[in-house]
């Protein structure tokens, strides 16, 4: 299998390197365009030490630093698109010793712009982490600096929580539509509550004292327990979100990295981890084994490779609990998920045979989020045996 993947891996760099040649109308955004393609590229140049990779990707490293200081073309402040996950990942470049992209000349300018889309992320009450308030968070906690940014954020989600009598439960709504008032509460790493408590776990980790966070964090760890279901029964531990005002029947959640029982159960260690609670951290890998015994379509509803709702997604999981646990059933199961991820390369007209099925139609797709980029990274990291650092940026270490 080992020459499988080092050949899945190289034929992605390969179709990557072809492709930047033609930086044309192209997304400057870490999850969804450039930026994710070079932090492969940049990955992979370090595999081969090959020097003809290296100029490549040094050239494409200049060539998009350039564009995003002189023409600042998007103008978007999100972790998924914009300013944040980008400046995130110069953070993640320098602590690891790849690339140094220098924006200190401009990064006053891009950390107002940010702090001020924050700030209306916040009075329109979404926190969504890919698109919203939380993502600018989670940059600045990186950055070790602004903590009044933090502190903002926190005041928001203390007064924006929906609390119980005893205040030991925190919830959230998620705006869906406002006219409809169909909200719903959103358990998912990507978008709704998990990624939250990550969130807050990261804040007692930093250092950054509020005594607000701990019972923010009890409250809203609370409310996600209290919604597991009998996975025998309903098919996962957790559904995907919950209405907030209608009767409308729930389902089981996908397998994913985006929704699901994944990312809940990830969110859950990572809480116990940040405050030394035993009981969350044995949750966290209570809900984590018992999905891996999830395996068919219809009990999975895979049907692609990405990260975000595929099989690269569910493998980088699983390594990940491997790596901090030596658990054998982890490593047993990201071996079956580098397996399928491989099986999903079958499209003739795909790139390197991948396919993403985005917004109800499959594409040829180069982005880290659901594209080659993302497949090539869980792929080249599988295959290094390294400890993949890199899964910071999906909220994971």
């Amino acid at each position: 299998m080992e020459s499988a993947i080092k050949e899945k891996v190289d034929l992605i760099a390969e179709c990557i390197f072809t492709k930047i040649q033609e930086l044309e109308d192209e997304s400057f955004g870490l999850y969804n365009g450039a930026f994710g393609q070079l932090l492969f590229l940049l990955h992979y140049s370090k595999y081969t030490k090959n020097e003809k990779h290296t100029l490549l990707t040094e050239r494409y490293a200049e060539k998009l630093l350039q564009q995003f200081i002189e023409k600042d073309q998007h103008k978007l402040h999100t972790f998924c698109s914009g300013f944040s996950g980008i400046l995130y990942l110069f953070e993640y470049l320098r602590d690891n010793h790849f690339i140094d992209l220098d924006v200190s000349e401009v990064q006053p300018y891009l950390d107002n712009f940010i702090v001020a889309q924050m700030r209306q992320d916040i009075q329109h009450r979404d926190y969504d982490f890919l698109h919203g308030a939380l993502g600018v968070g989670v940059y600045f906690l990186k950055t070790k600096s602004n903590p009044q940014y933090i502190l903002e954020l926190i005041d928001f989600l203390y007064h924006t929580a929906e609390v119980d009598a005893d205040r030991q439960i925190f919830k959230w709504e998620t705006v869906v539509d406002q006219e409809k008032n169909n909200n719903i509460f959103n358990f998912s790493l990507s978008h709704g509550m998990s990624s939250i408590i990550v969130f807050l776990s990261r804040v007692i980790q930093s250092g950054l004292t509020d005594e607000r966070v701990p019972e923010i964090l009890t409250g809203a760890v609370n409310y996600m327990l209290s919604q597991q279901k009998d996975v025998s029964q309903f098919g996962s531990s957790f559904p995907s979100h919950i209405p907030k005002n209608s009767s409308n029947i729930i389902s089981k959640s996908r397998l994913a990295w985006c929704y699901g029982d994944l990312g809940i159960g990830s969110a859950l260690w990572k809480a116990g981890k940040a405050t030394n609670k035993t009981e969350w951290k044995e949750k966290g890998l209570e809900i984590l084994l018992q999905s891996t015994h999830r395996r068919t379509h219809q009990e999975t509803l895979v049907i692609d490779a990405g990260i975000c709702h595929g099989s690269a997604g569910i493998t980088m999981i699983y390594r990940r609990m491997f790596l901090e646990t030596q658990i054998d059933n982890f490593k047993d199961t990201t071996q079956y998920w580098i397996n399928r991820t491989l099986d999903f390369s079958s499209f003739e007209d795909g790139l390197v045979g991948y396919k993403s099925f985005v917004n109800g139609e499959w594409k040829c797709d180069f982005i880290l989020l659901t594209g080659i980029s993302g497949i090539g990274l869980v792929l080249l990291s599988y295959l290094l045996n390294d400890q993949q650092e890199w899964d910071e940026l999906f909220l994971l270490s």
